[in-house]
């Protein structure tokens, strides 16, 4: 017996999982061990140790990273963004430098290299060129876009007014290139044929900058006395029309409908319940008349809400309200739905809306008489010697007998007993 009892003891299973071991996980019972089933970003015998998703160092150019439960996160350097830091931020996106500079991106930072005549970081100072005082025996400088023009005091001339005269300027100056030369005073200016340019025509604008065509995205170049200008195409900007302008940033897409940038327009992807160019119209779900039955329709955000009139309900106001669901006849009647009301058909002996009514009980029938139900009615039957609706009347009551005769009640009516 002692065996038998071992062995039987000895086939039970103990459940490792009892002690809820498993911390981040599931636990599955073995024999003699168990198993965790770790959820995702834990691990170890007991999911006890959180996987550091950090260890492999996801985060580049110096980004620090955060570890999470199952991810990871990453705090960029100023100049870097993404999920890994991976990108470098494009500082010259915004078209910092002006008056013809060229952006040229760093890493938090850009570099505008301006054209002739401009300074600063966006190329927002016009150099003076006049700071140098260039202009000499009392002449005046006039500052200009990478160059000067000095107005001579009489009696002098030359580009600096260095020259003691008292002729005409323009027999001492030679406008070069068929450029044409006019005077005033002891001053000249060259008028240049196209092509050229400075105090004496000197200059050729040079028509190779337009060849090959830097202007790209379809943009038309056209040679300028400082260099060359591009003519864009609409939907394009910058010095050689390589930025798509971003028709999205104005945010033209109304009720939280997304903006998706093309060349010169922009498509607006609407939330559900809106329409139109900018998603500006709210659809009128009401337009299709989906409420039945009278009810009345109230339009909201890619929804509508039926207002049902009496006796309906439903989505749609589709469905009849059935009012016999409760079972309003009594006594055996039965019930009619109609809209918003029921008719109850009751049995002999009963009336009222819901058949409460027993014509028989109270007993209207007087003097022992019985009732008779009828449908929704009632009708008495007298005991000889009454009459009436209700047996009321005593046949005997008026003394119809003459001459001493005594009245008794007998079947159809009354007998007189004659003395």
């Amino acid at each position: 017996i002692f065996l038998i009892l071992l062995s039987f003891i000895c086939i039970l299973d103990i459940n490792e999982c009892a002690s809820n071991p498993c911390i981040n996980g599931s636990c599955v019972d073995g024999i003699n061990h168990f198993t965790c089933n770790c959820t995702d970003g834990y691990t170890g015998v007991t999911c006890e140790t959180d996987i550091n998703e950090c260890a492999s160092n996801p985060c580049k150019n110096g980004g620090s990273c955060l570890d999470e439960i199952n991810q990871f996160t990453c705090n960029c350097t100023d100049g870097f963004t993404g999920i890994t830091c991976e990108t470098n931020i494009n500082e010259c996106s915004s078209t910092p430098c002006i008056n013809g500079g060229l952006c040229v991106d760093g890493i938090n930072q850009f570099t505008c290299n301006c054209t002739g005549g401009y300074t600063g970081v966006t190329c927002q100072t016009d150099i003076d060129e006049c700071s140098s005082a260039p202009c000499k025996n009392g002449g005046s400088c006039a500052d200009e876009i990478n160059h000067f023009t000095c107005n001579c005091t009489d009696g002098f001339s030359g580009v600096t007014c260095e020259s003691a005269n008292n002729i005409d300027p323009c027999t001492e100056t030679e406008c070069l290139n068929s450029g044409t030369c006019s005077s005033s005073g002891s001053h000249f200016n060259c008028q240049c044929v196209s092509g050229f340019k400075g105090v004496n025509c000197e200059v050729p604008i040079s028509s190779d900058l337009c060849n090959p065509n830097p202007c790209e995205n379809g943009g038309i170049c056209n040679a300028v006395t400082d260099g060359y200008h591009c003519s864009c195409q609409a939907g394009f900007t910058g010095k050689n029309c390589e930025t798509n302008i971003d028709e999205c940033e104005s945010n033209p897409c109304k009720n939280e409908g997304s903006c998706e940038d093309g060349i010169n327009q922009f498509t607006c992807k609407c939330t559900d319940g809106f329409t139109g160019i900018t998603c500006e119209t709210n659809i009128d779900e009401c337009l299709s008349t989906p409420c039945e039955n009278g009810g009345s329709c109230v339009d909201g955000i890619n929804k509508f809400t039926c207002d049902c009139v009496d006796g309906y309900t439903g989505v749609t106001c589709e469905i009849n309200i059935d009012e016999c669901s409760s079972a309003p006849c009594k006594n055996g009647g039965s019930c009619i739905d109609g809209i918003n009301q029921f008719t109850c058909n009751c049995v002999h002996g009963y009336t009222g809306v819901t058949c409460e009514t027993d014509l028989c009980n109270p007993n209207p029938c007087e003097n022992n008489g019985t009732c008779v139900p009828l449908h929704e009615a009632y009708k008495c039957s007298c005991l000889d010697g009454f009459v009436g609706e209700n047996c009321a009347t005593d046949l005997c009551d008026s003394n119809p007998c003459e001459n001493g005769g005594t009245c008794n009640h007998a079947p159809g009516g009354y007998q007189c007993n004659c003395a």
